[in-house]
């Protein structure tokens, strides 16, 4: 028992010797070396258990030189697992230094060397200004000198002023005629309206009793009316024709105006005025108003056609007026007359 445990022993310190022996005959660089004795353990590992027990002997007992082997039985430890790529024998037996190669030039289209081509500036360089960017030295032509040429003057400025102001005043004739032209606008009918209307009103006017005053015709006198055993002023007779034809308009709305009476009647060729009674303190309409005309068939025509017809909301009953028998001089006349025959 005694003499298997020795030989063991010898058999490992021999082996441990040839190791010894075969690290110092091929020295290699610390980075060779390290990875050749992960390969060797693992290959030892794999193939027998008494080979990665030697090498865990050594490990020991080069990093610990004061512990001397122990003498007894060999205890076999479990081989650990090296978690990696494997490398096969042949390559951890026959390493390959790197070697540095030159790097290759950039490679460039075949459109990019011809001699015409500018390339595209790049996204980053457009958000720089152009006195910051470098130029493309390969891809610029170089720049062109063409010789200056003398400038040569054949004949001095002319001056042409009466062609100029011929011109000018051409010019500014079409400008008048333009001018003129653009100012015509189409006329309306409510103008034509407006101005009719006006020139009616003024000759209207003229044939007033307050118009002949003024013309110098007549003198002013007072208009003195006489009604229901009253006798009153109303000044606004002198506004109407004392020699027209005069119709009586009853039974009017009392939206009815001065103007939409006067629409109603103003088809009528000899129509003069229109005038809806209204209270003085209110300006309230009495419901009845006077039409004016200076011909007697246009009196007669629209007495006939227009009684009952709708002049705004309600239909008009029309008669002859009788507005002289209330003046207060034809009222005298009656009543002497009437004395005379004896009625009064």
């Amino acid at each position: 028992m005694i003499a298997n445990e020795s030989r063991s022993i010898e058999d490992e310190l021999a082996l441990f010797e040839k190791e010894i022996s075969s690290v110092e005959s091929h020295p290699r660089s610390a980075s060779t070396v390290t990875t050749n004795t992960v390969v060797s353990q693992t290959d030892v590992s794999q193939t027998s258990p008494n080979a990665a027990a030697v090498s865990s002997t050594r490990n020991d007992v080069s990093s610990h030189p004061s512990v001397q082997p122990s003498i007894g039985p060999a205890v076999q430890p479990e081989p650990k697992l090296f978690m990696g790529p494997f490398i096969s024998g042949s390559v951890a037996a026959n390493p390959v230094n790197p070697v540095v190669r030159p790097t290759p030039p950039p490679f460039l289209p075949h459109v990019m060397m011809r001699p015409g081509f500018v390339p595209q500036t790049n996204l980053s360089m457009r958000f720089i200004p152009p006195q910051l960017r470098l130029p493309l030295v390969g891809f610029i032509r170089p720049p062109v000198h063409i010789p200056p040429q003398p400038s040569v003057l054949e004949s001095g400025p002319s001056l042409y002023e009466d062609a100029m102001r011929k011109d000018d005043n051409r010019d500014k004739e079409k400008n008048g005629e333009a001018g003129t032209s653009s100012l015509k606008t189409q006329v309306l009918t409510s103008d034509i309206e407006a101005i009719a209307q006006k020139i009616h009103s003024e000759s209207t006017h003229r044939s007033t009793y307050i118009g002949q005053v003024m013309r110098g015709e007549k003198k002013m006198k007072r208009f003195l009316r006489c009604g229901g055993g009253q006798v009153w002023e109303d000044k606004s007779l002198a506004e109407w024709d004392p020699n027209d034809f005069r119709i009586f308009c009853g039974d009017l709305g009392n939206e009815v105006s001065d103007e939409l009476l006067a629409k109603a009647f103003r088809k009528y060729p000899s129509f003069q005025k229109a005038k809806v009674i209204r209270e003085a303190r209110t300006n309230k309409s009495k419901g009845y108003g006077f039409v004016s005309f200076k011909h007697q068939d246009d009196f007669v025509r629209a007495c006939r056609e227009m009684d009952g017809k709708y002049v705004g909301n309600r239909p008009i009953k029309l008669r002859k007026s009788n507005w002289k028998e209330r003046n207060m001089d034809i009222v005298k006349k009656k009543r002497k007359q009437k004395q005379k025959l004896g009625l009064a």
